[in-house]
């Protein structure tokens, strides 16, 4: 019995110190919220996605009509052109989806997606508008070389009419109007049924992806040209301009090579073509006396690789791979990092990407706001997709960015999912609050992003290691007295928002949580609630007596007074029992 006592003894001794031991492994990150200290108001426009996404399976607050398809899109006919993506093939692929009351009517591509946003309740809609020249004629089939416009194949844009605005479009004139077109839509949606449209997209690329409409690149001096004769007719009716639309790194730096950019630089001086274009639209509001681009839009692709040598693959088993897509979100702010890509291959002159595009806003054109209408970090069938995107929307909330829509490809669900996590958590609704407030953390490979809604403090945590679950302590430095938070968490094997286990208490403020690994958690963090006020107990009904006597009306009696206090004292007595 002495032999078993004393190895219990050691059994104990042993297990403290392993305990202690495990614990000092693992001392939780400190987070530290401020709920006072606001940054910035947060966007709602940023939770987006682009068309083709299955609106019922996310909360989005803006959705995009926009792609290849749009830019040879006839407005009068529905058809479109796929360009090289399929064959040059002239359809009505765009309407092909669409509500059957849309399918034969002029412009039913964008009346569908403007009914699919009101339907689900989304406030901001981005339609995108046609600028390259030619849009698809009524013939359909595959074009060929030879049928490069003007063909039969292709009817000719014209921003203005110059003329009345028919009710029904004129299809036999083998022209088309935008000005005809915004003012059919303003008819049928009214003024401000669509809040933004898009200067084409991508015009970079049309001598890649349009071939039978641009040939050769187009210069910087005719996309400005186009941008601003365009715009001014949107102006006409009071929507936002969001342009260029460019489409990735290159486009930023040169216009992808563009036959007048080189000249261009050297004679003012800009860093790249961001600063061109902002500087040029600038002096084209002074021009017009309007502002003609609201909206600086970009399209970014994550470039990053892993182990594998490969951009944004699918090798979930290879942590490298996993990790390198973790990491490609900090190329948007974080000086400090340098993926492995061709960009960093070249210089990446301009990475840390967002303070870059800022200073070229503060510089050549103050007041522009920000949108990233096409992105994508990849793995939308993978939690580190989620992970990904979710660190993507709190960066763009941090960086004050206006608008963005999220480009998902074929596998999209956990993207999807790191929405919901900011727009509806709990499936009622619930979404991260309106206010970024100041968040600090020491350590860990987590992200922290919080927010105010009302008194209610949101955070959303992101949790990067990819086997580890991470414990974490959460102080909220606040002269409020915090109860309760409930808490949300997408993780594992499912791309659905879970609720866990909520912290019951909330001691001095503060509170200890285990992070999954791998995953996204947001605390909802509550006041609690006021009490209805009371009266004393220690108060009789002869001191109210007394306090509402001596403010009655001098005429009023003695023997007025105190029946007013036996009825009072009557009345405190029901509401205590």
């Amino acid at each position: 019995m002495r032999i078993l006592r004393v190895s219990a003894a050691l059994a104990v001794i042993l297990g403290v110190a392993m305990s202690t031991s495990a614990f000092a492994e693992s001392s939780p990150v400190e987070i530290t919220v401020t709920p006072s200290e606001e940054l910035r108001e947060i966007s709602p426009y940023i939770f987006g996605v682009n068309s083709g996404v299955d609106l019922g399976t996310v909360s989005a607050k803006s959705l995009r009509l926009g792609g290849n398809r749009l830019t040879a899109y006839n407005w009068e006919n529905n058809m479109s052109n796929a360009g090289s993506d399929w064959k040059n093939s002239n359809d009505l692929y765009l309407v092909s989806g669409a509500a059957e009351q849309f399918k034969d009517v002029p412009a039913g591509a964008m009346l569908n997606a403007v009914a699919q946003a009101r339907e689900r309740n989304i406030p901001y809609t981005l339609l995108t508008l046609q600028m390259a020249g030619y849009v698809s004629s009524d013939r359909g089939g595959q074009a060929k070389e030879d049928d490069a416009a003007p063909s039969g194949y292709w009817y000719k844009v014209e921003n203005r009419k110059g003329g009345e605005f028919a009710e029904e479009p004129d299809k036999d004139d083998k022209t088309v109007y935008m000005d005809e077109l915004l003012n059919y839509l303003t008819t049928r949606l009214g003024k401000s049924g669509v809040q933004g449209y898009s200067l084409d997209n991508e015009p970079g690329l049309w001598r890649h992806t349009h071939p039978l409409l641009q040939d050769g690149a187009l210069s910087c001096t005719e996309l400005i040209d186009r941008s601003t004769d365009l715009a001014a007719v949107v102006k006409e009716i009071d929507a936002e301009v969001f342009g260029p639309a460019l489409y990735g790194y290159s486009a930023y730096v040169n216009f992808a090579g563009a036959p007048d950019w080189n000249e261009i630089k050297s004679e003012n001086g800009y860093r790249w073509f961001i600063d061109y274009y902002l500087d040029e639209m600038r002096k084209a509001e002074n021009a017009n006396g309007k502002r003609l681009l609201d909206v600086l839009d970009l399209h970014y692709y994550t470039e990053a690789k892993g182990a594998c040598g490969e951009r944004s693959c699918s090798h979930y088993d290879n942590d490298d791979c996993v990790k390198a897509r973790l990491d490609s979100v900090r190329s948007l702010y974080d000086p400090d990092y340098r993926e492995k890509s061709w960009i960093v291959d070249t210089g990446a002159e301009f990475f840390p990407l967002l303070p870059n595009v800022w200073q070229s806003i503060d510089e050549y054109y103050p007041g522009t706001k920000l949108s990233f209408s096409e992105y994508n970090f990849g793995g939308g069938d993978h939690i580190s997709g989620a992970v990904c995107e979710a660190d993507t929307l709190g960066i763009f909330a941090e960086q004050g960015v206006y608008f963005a829509a999220l480009w998902a490809f074929e596998g999209n669900e956990y993207q999807l999912g790191a929405i919901n996590m900011f727009t509806d958590y709990d499936g009622n609704g619930s979404g991260f609050g309106g206010m970024l407030v100041k968040s600090e953390h020491t350590g860990g490979d987590i992200s922290v992003y919080s927010s105010v809604d009302g008194d209610t403090v949101k955070m959303i945590v992101t949790n990067r290691s990819i086997h580890d679950d991470t414990p974490v302590s959460i102080t909220l430095s606040s002269d409020k007295s915090y109860e309760s938070a409930e808490v949300y968490s997408l993780y594992g094997d499912s791309p659905l928002v879970r609720q866990l286990d909520g912290v019951g208490e909330i001691t001095d403020n503060s509170f200890t949580y285990t992070l999954p690994a791998l995953s996204v958690t947001e605390f909802v963090i509550v006041t609690p609630a006021p009490e209805e006020p009371s009266i004393e107990a220690s108060e009789s009904a002869s001191e109210i007596g007394d306090g509402v006597k001596s403010a009655l009306p001098y005429a009023i009696g003695g023997a007025a007074a105190a029946g007013t206090a036996a009825v009072i004292a009557t009345v405190v007595k029901k509401k205590k029992k």
